[in-house]
Order: structure tokens, then sequence, then C-alpha cells
């Protein structure tokens, strides 16, 4: 349940490519006996280099955060003006939400580091979450949440920190990162609070702070999922529950950690820096209220092995969940991670080490970035990247991938080699973002969102340098 990205615009150089363009461009085979994906259509939506609304110039990564059915996108960007903003693609082009250094909705100012990703409902309303100034620690005090109104045009605030109560006592001292939004306007959000009840790890000091699951409605009224404290299934109480996904019936998928049980592994920051353990994988549902349990830390993963965490959840309106399965063996963590999906009552598995991808190579890993890497929509289909075991450019890298799973049927969309016509050939589904800290492996961290009409936004860093960020569309 970890969140392993943080991004950081500070102290990186970058090229400067060509002006932000829309066109539609379609894949063309790389070569030396490697397929290219088949049945796409890539749209350009923007560029490194390109552009920003509000000044300055794209730089570093796309971080896609939301892909409606309508086609509309939503993204958080690095800027040369200095920090980061948050951006909605429509058809009458882009615009800005937010912006590093400008004043925040409630009070306070934008600081460098946005918690992505941002949620995009079907009606094109937002929610996203930001650091403030001062940056300050655990990561995630003094950040807000926020909500942009498509209809009205504006971000009004959700969470101030130190300012709006919490209904489980006293104020909310800020959010975590990846908020969620269906399209009643629900935004179902991690908030850090003040506890006696949160994470204690032996041997690092006790931060008086917890994570718990909140929901906001459309009109403002917030009221708690699932808090340090709550009983969990089979027994104990959770003391983290964060990494959270609603669908339209509020039923709520989240990754929680039952006190007692292991917290941390090797390589695992400390607390005070940010807090998180080994998680494990539950559904809340809306109806009876009632929490069950999915994938427990420890329990077999379908195809063998055994799950180290389950996190990173997103679920659609069939209830369906596809969530990463970390299946690292002890004491490590983030190293060995699949795919699966939980469907009608079952654990599936849809990608994990070893498996045979379409394209060539066998799947390495899944991401180990938390948010925005895997994605499933109304239908089930399941949009993941991966790092393969393959170098077809020979540049002694991992190539990566990005794929569709429908009905247990594997389909590329792009991957390393992929030409694009008009906008060049995919190096890497890796950007220019700072993990932390950096897994012991390469991992694809440039998004993996799919629509309900089957679209997929992700992003890409070219053989050039570059850095893009495309739509593809299924045809």
């Amino acid at each position: 349940m970890r969140q392993s990205h943080l991004f950081k615009p500070w102290a990186r150089m970058f090229a400067m490519v060509a002006m932000l363009v829309a066109t539609a461009v379609a894949a063309s085979t790389p070569g030396d006996g490697f397929a290219a994906s088949q049945g796409y259509v890539f749209e350009l939506l923007a560029q490194l280099g390109g552009p920003a609304p509000g000044g300055g110039i794209f730089v570093n990564d796309f971080e896609p955060g939301g892909l409606n059915k309508r086609g509309n996108a939503l993204f958080g960007a690095d800027l040369s003006t200095g920090g980061e903003g948050v951006f909605l693609l429509d058809k009458r082009g882009t615009s800005q939400l937010a912006r590093t250094g400008n004043p925040a909705p409630g009070g306070g100012v934008f600081e460098f580091l946005f918690l992505g990703s941002a949620a995009l409902n079907h009606i094109d309303d937002a929610a996203f979450a930001f650091t403030l100034s001062p940056f300050s620690l655990p990561v995630g005090v003094n950040s807000g949440l926020y909500r942009f109104s498509h209809h009205h045009k504006t971000v009004t605030p959700v969470v101030v920190p130190f300012v709006t109560p919490s209904p489980a006592g006293d104020v909310f001292q800020g959010v975590f990162f990846a908020p969620s939004l269906n399209s009643r306007g629900d935004i179902v959000f991690p908030g850090i609070i003040k506890t006696d009840k949160g994470i204690h790890v032996e041997g690092q000091p006790d931060t008086g702070l917890g994570i718990g699951i909140f929901r906001a409605t459309k009109a403002g009224v917030i009221s708690s999922v699932v808090v340090p404290g709550d009983p969990a299934p089979g027994g104990g109480t959770f003391d983290v529950a964060a990494f959270v996904w609603t669908n339209d019936y509020a039923d709520v998928a989240f990754s929680g950690h039952v006190a007692g049980e292991e917290c941390v592994a090797e390589g695992f920051a400390p607390q005070d820096f940010i807090m998180g353990c080994l998680g494990s994988l539950y559904l809340k549902d809306a109806g009876n209220r009632q929490i069950k349990s999915i994938a427990h830390a420890g329990d077999p993963a379908p195809g063998g092995g055994v799950f180290r965490q389950a996190t990173g959840p997103v679920m659609n309106n069939a209830g369906e969940i596809v969530f990463l399965g970390d299946l690292t063996p002890p004491p490590n963590a983030n190293t060995v991670i699949g795919v699966f999906l939980y469907s009608r009552g079952k654990l599936i598995s849809v990608a994990r080490p070893g498996d045979e991808m379409p394209g060539g190579g066998h799947f390495a890993t899944a991401s180990a970035v938390t948010a925005g890497q895997i994605h499933i929509n109304y239908r089930g289909e399941v949009a993941f990247n991966a790092t393969l075991d393959t170098d077809v450019d020979g540049d002694g890298t991992a190539d990566t991938g990005l794929y569709v799973w429908s009905k247990g049927s594997l389909r590329l969309v792009a991957r390393t080699g992929t030409v694009i016509e008009g906008v060049g050939t995919i190096a890497h589904l890796v950007m220019n973002v700072l993990i932390l800290p950096p897994p012991p492996v390469l991992v694809p961290n440039s998004g993996a969102i799919n629509n309900d009409e089957g679209q997929v936004l992700f992003g890409a860093t070219l053989t050039d340098g570059g850095g893009v960020m495309l739509r593809a569309t299924p045809q």
C-alpha cells in the first residue's frame, strides 16, 4: 500500500522539443521481425517543449490521470516555470486547473508537488490533491483537496489543511495521493488526521498521524469510510487505509493494513517521511456497508506465488477490481509485480512474471508506481504497462510495453520499438519521474488509462529524447 513515487521537479535537465500538436497518426512496424500494435490509431495530445496554459512549456513528464468516454483527458505535468500543474484537455483545447505558485482556493499557495494521479468523471468534473507552501512532512501534511466543476468552470476547496473539520475528530492535517471521483460527484480520498491508532514501527518516531479514507459529496458533506482503529475483517483493526477507488454505486475499494501485521519491507522510507505499510486489498459495499477482504498479504496468488502486498485498486461499475499484486519474496518488495483482477468473487491473473506478451518478449513486472498505471473500463477491459525481458533496440535497458486484456486475451497497444508515424519511435514507457526510493528494477511510469470506448491514454519517451502524451483509439 506504500506510495512509491514522488514527482520532483528540481535539479532536472531537459531538452526542448517541438511545439504541441494534435494530429491523428497510425502505428507502423518497427522492423527486425517485431510486430507493432494492430488496430489502433494514435493521436498526439501534448509534447514536451509544447506551450503550457498559463505560461511556460511542458517539461520532464506527463502524468495521465483520467480519460472519460468523451475522450477528454486529465493530466499533470512538470513546467519550465517551476513545479507542476494539473490540466484538462477537451475538444476546445487544454485548460489549466492548478499550478505551482498560484493561489490555492481556500487559502495558501500551491507548492511544487501535486499528489497524483488526478481524477476525472464522465461529465468532465475533476478532483486532485496538491501540496501547499511550505512543503511539509510526512508527505501529504499541509496538502489540500480540490474539486473542478466543468459546469461552473471553477476550482473549489474540499479539504483545506488545518481548517476543514474531520468526521474522525479535530481537523484534517492534509490529504494523501490519488483521490477518486465518481459520476455522482462523490470524491473518495485518503485524508491525514491526528490519531494514536496510526502506524507504529519499532525504532521509528511516532508521527501522531494516520491516514484514513473519507467521502465528500457534491454538496460538500464529508463522512468517514474507514479510519485507523476501525475493525478489519477477520479480526484486528486498521492502522492505515489509502489508495482508494469508488464506482458510481459508491462502493469503495482500498488498500489497508491491519495493526500488528508485517508493515515495512527492505528499502521502505521512514514513516516520518511518507506513511505506509505493506497493504491488503479490501472492498466496502455501499449497500450493507460491510468491508470484505479481497486479497490479503500472505495469501496465495493465482498462478503461483504469494502476495507480498496488494494495492492500487481500480474498480468499474460491475464491481470488478484490477490491482497490483506484489509477488516479491521477503524481505524485499516492489521488485516482481503482477496484474490481477477480482471478478464475480474470483481472483484472476491478468499478467504475471513469465507470461508471453503480444509483440514479443515475456512479462517481467508491472509498475511499482501505485497510481495511474493500471485501469479497467465498464466492459472489463484492463489496460496496464509492464517491463519485459527483451531489449529490441539494444540500448542495454529492458523494453516496456502497454497492453489491454479482455476476457483472457491480451492485445498490444504500443511498446519499445513501435513507430508512431509523424511523431517518432517509442524508446520506453518511462518518463523523467523520480521514484523514491528508487526501485531495484526498471518500472514503467507513463500511465495506462482506458475509457469505456476502449481508448487508452499514456505517455512515452521517444528515441530522440522527446516525450509525448498519446491517446490510442481502437479501430
